[in-house]
C-alpha cells in the first residue's frame, strides 16, 4: 500500500485522449503540490493494436524508458512509479501477454481497468461490438465477471474504478449488489486494493456508494485520480 501524499492513476498523451504535454509536466506539478509519489498508469497496448484509446504497441518501450529516466532524474524530489492500466482479456492471457508484461524490467504494477470484455476469442467479439440495447442490459454483468476473473489470475496489483462497470445502470438492484459483493470478495481473497476513483464521482452513474459501503470491510482501498491532464492532479488524501 502507498502511504503519505500520493497521486495515483495518471495517464499520458500516448492514450490519445489525454492532454498533449510531456510526462515531466505531471511530475513537476506533483512536486509543486508537495506529493511524495506519483503513479503513472497509462492505457496499455495489446499486440496488433486491436483496440483504440490507448498507446500503440510500438510506444510501450518508449513509455517505460521515458518514465524510468524521469524516475531517476527526480528521485530526490518525488517517487515516480511506472505501471499500466489494462483490461483482462482471456485470449491474450492464453497467449502469455500478461506474464510477459509482468516480466518487463521497469514496469512496476498492473492496474486492472475493465472498460470492455471479450465475448468470443475467434472470430474476435467484444462488448463494444454489441448494440446499445444489449449493452444497457448486459454490459455490467459481462464486465463484472471479467473483472473477477482478472482479479483471480494474480497478475494485477490494483483494481481501477470497480464501480464503473455499472455506468449504464440507472438504479441499484439486487443483481448489481450481488455482483459488487463478488468483486469485493475476490479482491479481499487476493489482497488487492480497490481504487475509489475521484473522476468517477463527477460522471453520472460511474460512482456507486453502494459498492463502497460493501467495501468497508475490504482491507485496502486507495484513492485514484484517473488524471488525463496536468490540472487534474490534486491531493485527495
Amino acid at each position: 500500500m502507498m502511504n503519505g501524499k500520493y497521486l495515483f492513476h495518471v495517464h499520458t498523451y500516448r492514450c490519445h485522449h489525454a492532454e498533449k504535454v510531456p510526462d515531466e509536466a505531471y511530475i513537476k506539478r506533483a512536486v509543486g503540490l508537495g506529493a511524495e509519489s506519483i503513479w503513472f498508469s497509462d492505457h496499455a497496448p495489446f499486440p496488433g493494436d486491436p483496440f483504440g484509446n490507448r498507446m500503440a504497441y510500438v510506444q510501450l518501450s518508449e513509455y517505460l524508458y521515458t518514465l524510468n529516466t524521469l524516475k531517476q532524474q527526480y528521485k530526490n524530489q518525488i517517487d515516480v512509479h511506472v505501471g499500466l492500466e489494462i483490461e483482462y482479456i482471456p485470449s491474450f492471457d492464453h497467449d502469455g501477454y500478461y506474464r510477459k508484461l509482468k516480466a518487463i524490467p521497469g514496469l512496476e504494477f498492473l492496474l486492472l481497468g475493465q472498460h470492455m470484455a471479450e465475448l468470443r476469442p475467434s472470430p474476435a467479439l467484444y462488448t463494444f461490438n454489441m448494440t446499445t440495447e444489449w449493452l444497457n442490459q448486459n454490459e455490467f454483468k459481462v464486465l463484472g465477471l471479467a473483472e473477477i476473473d482478472g482479479i483471480r489470475t494474480g497478475y494485477f496489483d490494483y483494481i481501477a474504478h470497480p464501480d464503473r462497470i455499472f455506468r449504464r445502470c440507472k438504479t441499484w438492484t439486487p443483481e448489481m449488489q450481488s455482483l459488487a459483493e463478488q468483486i469485493v470478495k475476490a479482491a479481499v481473497a487476493m489482497d488487492i486494493p480497490l481504487e475509489q476513483n475521484e473522476s468517477s464521482k463527477y460522471q453520472k452513474h460511474h460512482y456507486w456508494p453502494e459498492l463502497w459501503k460493501d467495501a468497508e470491510n475490504a482491507p485496502k482501498i486507495i484513492h485514484g485520480l484517473d488524471a488525463h491532464a496536468v490540472k487534474e492532479l490534486k491531493l485527495i488524501v
